[in-house]
C-alpha cells in the first residue's frame, strides 16, 4: 500500500507536511512508498524508493489539463494515473496526522461523515454548494448520498478513480469548486458496486480537530487528541499551540526527509514565534 499526497506549498513554509509525514514514518510503518503530487517541499529525501514527488504536468500531459490542476477530483483522477503508483493507496492530505499505530487492515477502512439524505439545513459557502451539487446528481444517477470529506486519510483503489471517473466525467471541470467533489464522488461510486463495510467516523469517535481558531492551550489539544486516531485543523487554526505539539509529538527527522533539511525542532518552533526551550 502506498500513501498519496495532493499537496500545494503552504503559508508556514511547508510545516505541517514534515509532521505528516513523520507521523505516516513512525505509526504505518508497512506504506511501501509516498507519492508527493504537485508543488515539492524543499526538505524531501533525495531516495524515490522510498518517497517521490510528480508535478501535475507529468500526468496532465495526458488531456487538454490546465496546470497547476486545481480541481480535486481532476487531482485524484490524473494522480491516480502515476504509473508506479500501488493499486491500493491511501489519500493523505498535509493537514492528516496519525496519532497511534496505524494497521494496513484499520487503514482499509471506508469512513464517512454524514448520510446527506439525513442533514436538513444545506448551509451556504462555495465548499458546501459543491458538497450538495455532488450530494444531488449522485442522487439523480441513482447513487448513494454518503459524505465521504472526512479530512482524515482516505482509502483508495486505482480502479475505484478510474471506473468514477469514467462514469462523471462530463460533470467534472477543471474549476476549483464546481463539479463534483472527488471523494465523495469516487467512493459513492465505488459502494455501489463493490458494498464493502463503510465505518461512521463520529461514532468511531476516531478524529480530533481544531478549525475557525487556534486552540487555547497544549492542556486542550491533549485532551481531545487522547485516545483518538486522527488529528486534523485548518489554516485559521494552526499556530504556535498546534506546532509546539506536534513538535514534541514527532521530534525526529524521518526516512522521507533529506538530512541535510532536518530543522530541529528549536528552529521549527521559533519559526511560528514560539521561543525556543
Amino acid at each position: 500500500m502506498d500513501a498519496l499526497y495532493l499537496f500545494r506549498h503552504s503559508v508556514h513554509q511547508d510545516v505541517e507536511i514534515r509532521y505528516s509525514l513523520r507521523s505516516l514514518a513512525k505509526h504505518a510503518p508497512y506504506i511501501r512508498k509516498v507519492w508527493i503530487f504537485g508543488d515539492r517541499p524543499a526538505f524531501l529525501s533525495d531516495d524515490t524508493t522510498r518517497i517521490e514527488h510528480v508535478p501535475h504536468e507529468y500526468v496532465a500531459r495526458v488531456g487538454d489539463f490546465r496546470t497547476p490542476v486545481t480541481n480535486y477530483f481532476l487531482m485524484l483522477y490524473l494522480s491516480s494515473l502515476i504509473p508506479d503508483l500501488d493499486h491500493e493507496y491511501l489519500r493523505f492530505s498535509d493537514d492528516y496526522f496519525l496519532l497511534r499505530p496505524y494497521g494496513i487492515d484499520e487503514a482499509r477502512r471506508v469512513r464517512y461523515l454524514q448520510d446527506l439524505s439525513q442533514v436538513k439545513s444545506r448551509g451556504g459557502g462555495l465548499w458546501r454548494d459543491s458538497l450538495w451539487r455532488t450530494y444531488d446528481l449522485l442522487k439523480r444517477l441513482g447513487y448513494t448520498g454518503y459524505n465521504f470529506e472526512t479530512h482524515t486519510p482516505s482509502y483508495f483503489r486505482r480502479r475505484w478513480v478510474f471506473e468514477a471517473y469514467c462514469k462523471f466525467r462530463d460533470y467534472v471541470t477543471q474549476d476549483r469548486w464546481y463539479g463534483m467533489l472527488g471523494i465523495t464522488a469516487i467512493l459513492n461510486h465505488a459502494y455501489r458496486h463493490q458494498r464493502f463495510d463503510l465505518v461512521h467516523l463520529e461514532a468511531e469517535g476516531s478524529r480530533a480537530g481544531f478549525w475557525g481558531k487556534p486552540p487555547a492551550d497544549r492542556q486542550t489539544v491533549a485532551a481531545a487528541c487522547r485516545g483518538k486516531t486522527f488529528l486534523n485543523f485548518d489554516d485559521e487554526a494552526f499556530g504556535s499551540v498546534l506546532h509546539c505539539c506536534l513538535a514534541e509529538q514527532f521530534p525526529r527527522p524521518c526516512c522521507y526527509e533529506r538530512p541535510d533539511e532536518s530543522a530541529d525542532r528549536a528552529g521549527a518552533v521559533a519559526h511560528v514565534g514560539v521561543p525556543s526551550p
